[in-house]
């Protein structure tokens, strides 16, 4: 008998990826040159400056309320973490509060000391900002992001095999943006909510296995920690709620093993409400409420899920739009379903729950980023119906498994690609559309006339048409007042005219004029064309309390975007006289046809303000 070499490691396919997981992601983080034009020296940046700031505010300058903000200012000064500091505002007892809550920053913490024991020996300030912070920082994500990784290695072998393992971290790792959101944007909570998420898993394995309190006193600190990450991480509960619990039979067992060992059911939700209140006592010092909502007003969850369809499949950030390779979940949990119920549900309605809450955010895009990065660490649940349809597969014949598999490769490939494209600035990473995606699908560069088809930027910046030999113009709105409507006839008037006998009165009673509203499809049948709206205003009040705009903008089930307007008292108008206006406006990526061009004059002040010839242009390519 062939005697096995004790020294041989269990499962060494796994353990082997694993460690080129690891080495890649340290690799691509500190030595691909974006780490010294972009990712380390930017990484305590825009909402990572949030999450961090409570850091360097208790340890360094004991101002947790921001009291002194002369120190914030100089950061904001020196650094420029970000363009306008909304990471935390004025709460009602005169405190700035934090936005975020501080759970990132108790995991930042081992970081950032190390870094603050060692900035000032190498010649660098001890501010909490400066190099050492931001590589230290960007080690320790790295760090947590591959502990992650193992305990997921960890979970998955207790259940399947070293070859279904290894699969299965190759597709969550380098097939979804695990590796964009570790590797380069890794400073969010996502990779270390990845991390927390495999090791609540873990230890509910674990305590069912053999309960005690050496797991259930980290299960409840763990549970708290996510919560103190993200509120609705507390989601998270329910795998070890519903932790095989498949059947009736299995829901009495797990009651009975609750009850039986109810001291350790109470530690572990003891645990979690102490980690929990810190942030409430941190409420109740600088807002003197236990509860308080530190995001804006509009930043709030609307139930019932209105974005799910957005969340799944837009191609602005739809999660299986970039991250197709979970198709794959859809078949493992009917075979989950089948064959091993006690860990079906847990997953299954963690998943569904989490889903809906993720796709109730009214910024359900999540800001910049690539792909759906809200639902990243949830792939530690979905470890297990992946793994469930590899092993079917692998227990398939090659006349199925081989263009199965040829497929999960291309679908890997896809990702690393188009992360290399996020990363050079190819993919946007908030204004994606369809037309976008395809122009620049397999592309290495892009052409300035691509970017026509991104969303577009809400600003007010004034654009000119340029070349207009190239266009050729065509009228399709004229307003000169003449004809009264009947229907209202009161603000036209004989008062001021520019031309014929009419002009057209904005007040207070009247706000809006004529204008154009037109469907994209009547309007042209190009995808893209220049519209010039232009109109005499009259006024006898001082310019500047002629508060009159000039607006265009397209507007899609009765919501605006690419919205422009002219104010009239900061174009330098002339009292008692009629004065010229004129806007060039060029149209936005159209995603339906029947959205509605509009192009009208609106009177925000209390003055009266004259209308009149008001036309409307569009320019078309002669080509």
């Amino acid at each position: 008998m062939k005697i096995k070499n004790s020294r041989t490691p269990k499962n060494p396919v796994s353990l082997l990826i694993f460690l080129l997981l690891a080495f890649g992601l340290l690799a691509s983080r500190f030595l691909l040159p974006r780490f010294l034009t972009y990712d380390v020296l930017s990484i305590i940046s825009w909402d990572v400056f949030g999450y961090y700031l409570y850091l360097p505010a208790y340890l360094i300058h004991h101002d947790l309320g921001l009291r002194d903000f002369t120190w914030v200012q100089q950061v904001l000064d020196t650094y420029h973490p970000t363009q306008g500091f909304y990471q935390a505002y004025a709460g009602p007892a005169g405190d700035y509060i934090m936005k975020y809550p501080m759970g990132l920053s108790i995991l930042y913490a081992p970081f950032f000391l190390l870094a603050h024991a060692v900035a000032g020996f190498f010649g660098y300030s001890p501010d909490g900002f400066s190099l050492p912070y931001q590589v230290s920082i960007a080690f320790g994500m790295i760090v947590y992001a591959v502990a992650g990784i193992w305990f997921l290695r960890k979970i998955l072998l207790k259940f399947y095999s070293d070859q279904v393992t290894t699969l299965v971290m190759i597709m969550i790792v380098l097939g979804t943006n695990f590796f964009e959101l570790t590797a380069f944007d890794g400073a969010m909570p996502h990779n270390a909510l990845f991390l927390l998420f495999a090791l609540i898993v873990w230890f509910t394995i674990r305590w069912h296995e053999r309960p005690s309190m050496k797991f259930a006193f980290p299960l409840g600190l763990l549970i708290g920690l996510s919560v103190l990450l993200r509120p609705t991480s507390g989601v998270i509960i329910l795998v070890p709620l519903l932790w095989s619990a498949g059947s009736r039979e299995s829901w009495k067992a797990k009651l009975e093993l609750i009850i039986k060992n109810r001291g350790q059911v109470i530690l572990l939700v003891l645990m979690a409400g102490i980690v929990i209140s810190f942030q409430l006592i941190y409420w109740k010092i600088h807002s003197g409420s236990w509860l308080y909502y530190s995001y804006e007003k509009n930043e709030k969850l609307e139930w019932f899920a209105p974005y799910l369809w957005k969340v799944l499949f837009s191609y602005k950030k739809g999660w299986l739009v970039y991250a197709p390779i979970m198709f794959f979940i859809l078949p493992g949990f009917c075979i989950l379903g089948l064959k091993n119920r006690q860990v079906f549900w847990p997953v299954f309605v963690f998943f569904i729950v989490n889903l809906l809450i993720v796709s109730s955010w009214p910024n359900w895009w999540y800001g910049g980023s690539f792909g759906q990065r809200a639902l990243m660490e949830s792939s530690v649940l979905l470890a297990f119906p992946l793994a469930a349809s590899v092993r079917w597969i692998l227990d398939r014949d090659w006349f199925l498994k081989g263009p199965v598999f040829f497929t999960i490769a291309f679908l890997i490939v896809l990702n690393l690609f188009q992360t290399w494209q996020y990363m050079n600035f190819i993919l946007d990473p908030s204004r994606m559309t369809k037309k976008f995606y395809w122009t620049v699908f397999g592309k290495t560069n892009i052409r300035s006339t691509d970017l026509a088809y991104l969303e577009a930027v809400e600003t007010n910046e004034r654009e000119f048409l340029k070349d207009e030999q190239n266009f050729i113009p065509r009228l399709v709105g004229k307003f000169d007042f003449e004809q009264v409507d009947q229907n209202n006839p009161g603000p036209y008037t004989k008062e001021f005219a520019k031309t014929g006998n009419n002009s057209f009165r904005l007040d207070q009673k009247t706000t809006f004029s004529p204008g154009l509203f037109i469907t994209f499809n009547d309007l042209t049948k190009n995808e893209f064309v220049w519209i010039r709206a232009s109109g005499y205003v009259f006024f006898t009040c001082p310019p500047g309390a002629a508060k009159c705009s000039l607006v265009i903008t397209v507007n899609q089930k009765g919501k605006s975007y690419k919205y422009r307007m002219i104010p009239m008292e900061e174009e330098g108008l002339v009292a008692g006289q009629w004065n010229k206006v004129s806007m060039d406006y060029l149209t936005p990526f159209i995603s339906d046809r029947k959205d509605v061009l509009q192009a009208y004059f609106w009177n925000r002040g209390e003055n009266a303000v004259f209308v009149d010839d008001f036309e409307i242009s569009v320019f078309e390519p002669n080509n």
